[in-house]
């Protein structure tokens, strides 16, 4: 069974999708941070930078947004896609090489983009001219001739049928991809979207041709609307929302895109939150965990890198009720599918390698990979997978749809600054001791204030006090510990005895 739990609060909307009774997706969107994905923009070129083959587009916002020249419709060819995939052109090459974007594009020109990806820290939005319009049934591609049925409709017979209707109803030099939601529905219903679909472009040309200077020239639905709208199909058998206003908005949004589903919406009216109600919220709260606990008694250790996230598979207190190598599948087993889960839930990209525990036998690693790449066929994203190494490993990569959960939700540690440890009380103490003693060579007063951590200066006062002693009596100084409660463990300071700092410590924060 699927399900969308959606929790509106003044900050945040969340929106959550359950597959029998389990966390597996989360969608969040923060009033202070709003997603600016699927809008269109009129767009001037700020800068071109050939080096790295881009462009910096004022889109009327704070930060430029970015634009690749494979990002750029110039010269194309027919393109087969299917939903969800992002248009890249077939450049016809010259005699010199593909397009230089020094070539196609100039500095002040404006275009039309559509951006495709958030901005993510310091980079700004990244943006494409392959302008896409999302319908209920149908995506249409204004700027390319594209083809494509979604590779979730399975049935070939469907499959051709729709081929027929495409080639029958397809607007001429433009494109369209059937969704998920066009399966068994009428040739009417198609043609119905698609004529929409072509008004809205004519809404945006206009907007475009109208508009002076960089600026919005379509917005895309809010988050709660654009779920209904492009997962919110039979496949879900129920969705609950605990926000009057915005269940009256899907009531009526459904009048329009599709009224059957309408009896599946549920208004929650309960005084306990909706995600506590549901076990949402606590398992929200595991996504910031680095562990994560299997049923067995074993469990997996996922590690986000700036170049990879690795994922380790270990037996933990599993031991099994047979031979090694059969608890070791079934760990194997157990362990793909909660990676599967959580890849999906903290929408976990890029570069993932899985050390999953090394099996002997060859018929137990074709067993665990085909189970692992069915497992990952209820994913959206565009997943490559390879084979099992040797040493039990499987490299895969997986599309970004959206900002990481875990960034979502978290941000730099202010303790650590990043480098995911913080120094030891014991290192801490041993640069505390080499400092003063610099200190005490060149400074020629008699005594002073050592401020720092209450463990550390607990560890000065007792075991390590004899140390310190023989410091003071070395270089005849003297000096009177405080401790400060809310000092990071690395903190220190050292003042003279009349408060004057001398000296002060420096986490790294690069």
């Amino acid at each position: 069974m699927k399900e969308l739990v959606i929790n509106v609060e003044p900050l945040e909307t969340r929106i959550a999708l359950l597959e029998n009774q389990k966390l597996t997706e989360l969608m969040i969107e923060r009033a202070e941070t709003p997603s600016i994905v699927g809008n269109i923009y009129k767009g001037r070129v700020d800068s071109i930078i050939p080096g790295i083959q881009a462009a910096f587009i004022d889109i009327g916002i704070k930060k430029n947004g970015f634009l690749y020249v494979s990002d750029i419709s110039t010269d194309f060819e027919d393109i087969i896609l299917d939903e969800g995939m992002v248009p890249r052109p077939l450049h016809r090459k010259t005699v010199t090489g593909p397009p230089r974007i020094q070539n196609i594009l100039h500095t002040n020109q404006y275009l039309m983009v559509q951006v495709v990806k958030d901005q993510i820290g310091n980079k700004g939005a990244r943006l494409t001219t392959f302008i896409t319009i999302p319908g209920r049934y149908v995506v249409l591609f204004p700027t390319i001739n594209a083809t494509g049925i979604s590779r979730k409709i399975e049935s070939e017979k469907e499959r051709e049928r729709l081929r027929k209707i495409m080639n029958q109803i397809k607007p001429k030099g433009m494109g369209i991809v059937f969704r998920t939601a066009a399966e068994n529905k009428p040739r009417e219903d198609l043609e119905n979207d698609i004529m929409y679909l072509l008004r809205v472009w004519e809404g945006v040309n206009e907007k475009y041709r109208t508009l002076k200077g960089t600026g919005l020239v379509r917005e895309d639905l809010n988050p709660i609307l654009r779920i209904i709208r492009d997962r919110f199909t039979k496949e879900i058998q129920r969705l609950t929302i605990d926000n009057p206003f915005q269940y009256e908005k899907i009531i009526n949004f459904l009048d329009i895109l599709e009224p059957a589903l309408k009896k599946r919406v549920r208004l929650y009216k309960l005084k306990t939150p909706i995600f506590e109600k549901m076990n949402i919220e606590r398992e929200i709260d595991k996504i910031l965990q680095r562990n994560v606990q299997l049923k067995s008694g074993g469990y997996i250790t996922i590690d986000l890198t700036e170049a990879l996230v690795a994922i380790d598979v270990n037996t933990g207190s599993f031991t099994g009720k047979k031979e090694l190598e059969e608890t070791i599948l079934q760990t194997n087993l157990e362990a793909a599918e909660e990676i599967a889960r959580q890849v999906r839930l903290r929408d976990l990209n890029g570069i993932i390698v899985i050390d999953f525990i090394d099996m002997a036998l060859e018929q137990n690693r074709k067993k665990l990979l085909n189970h692992f790449i069915n497992l990952l066929k209820n994913d959206r994203a565009r997943i490559t997978v390879s084979e099992i190494s040797e040493l039990g490993m499987i490299e895969m990569t997986r599309q970004r749809l959206k900002q990481n959960v875990i960034k979502t939700l978290s941000q730099p540690c202010p303790y650590c600054y990043g480098r995911g440890h913080v120094k030891s009380i014991t290192t801490v103490l041993l640069d505390i001791l080499r400092k003063l003693k610099s200190m005490f060579v060149v400074n020629k007063e008699k005594k002073f204030i050592l401020q720092t951590h209450p463990d550390i200066a607990k560890r000065l006062r007792e075991e390590n006090e004899p140390i310190l002693e023989s410091l003071q009596k070395e270089f005849q100084k003297e000096i009177l510990i405080e401790s400060v409660s809310d000092f990071h463990i690395e903190d220190y300071r050292i003042l003279s005895a009349r408060n004057r700092l001398i000296l002060e410590s420096h986490i790294h924060r690069e």
